[in-house]
């Protein structure tokens, strides 16, 4: 068993990635699309969900040459490439409802950062090693570079029914800021409350 080594994604982690995205986010991407498990991937990647080219804040858990885990940070003014789909192959294969309604849900989850927040897009730990710290490993990352770049709040979004991950996230310093309900995520998603919850990286305790 090697090193965890948390580094900047590069286009050969593709592949890895858009698995360990799949599989995390697998219960709200089969809602979206009630697409079984063997073709999620590959809609996913056509209709430009998952990242393929690098970007500051894109950032992987590798160990071995092996992929364990990714998170993906926001914040505004961010240097990303243009978006990556090919809507006009996904909706010829799998169908113009299904990538409708795929980007409206995840449109609807998006929360756009304010000005001085660092934001937690996605973060996903492949689901053989979630019990080896590699998310822990990521937010400690995360945190250093929201910290070191002047960031005032590292923030995040998780189901209020997610009590592992709350639980982590508030073992490494997170607060619940408000709660969110939304029908929209009700209906579609059958997740109705959801938590902010966030650092204030000024405070001394944080730093």
């Amino acid at each position: 068993m090697g090193q965890v080594n948390i580094r900047c994604f590069q286009s050969s982690d593709f592949k890895q990635v858009a698995d360990i995205m799949t599989w995390s986010f697998r219960e709200k991407f089969q809602r979206l699309s009630s697409l079984p498990m063997y073709r999620m991937s590959d809609f996913l990647i056509k209709a430009g969900v998952i990242y393929s080219s690098p970007f500051p804040g894109y950032v992987v858990a590798e160990e071995n040459n092996e992929i364990l885990g990714v998170m993906v940070l926001e914040w505004l003014n961010q240097n990303r490439p243009p978006d990556e789909h090919n809507l006009l192959e996904a909706s010829s294969k799998y169908g113009w409802w299904k990538v409708i309604k795929l980007l409206f849900g995840l449109w609807i989850l998006t929360s756009e950062p304010k000005t001085g927040e660092c934001y937690i897009e996605h973060i996903a730990v492949k689901p053989e090693v979630r019990d080896r710290g590699v998310g822990t490993k990521l937010l400690e990352f995360g945190k250093e570079l929201a910290c070191k770049n002047g960031f005032e709040k590292f923030s995040l979004h998780v189901s209020s029914s997610n009590k592992k991950a709350i639980k982590l996230y508030e073992k490494l310093g997170f607060d619940i800021l408000r709660t969110e309900r939304s029908y929209l995520t009700k209906c579609l998603l059958g997740i109705k409350e959801w938590y902010h919850m966030g650092q204030n990286l000024t405070s001394p305790n944080n730093r």
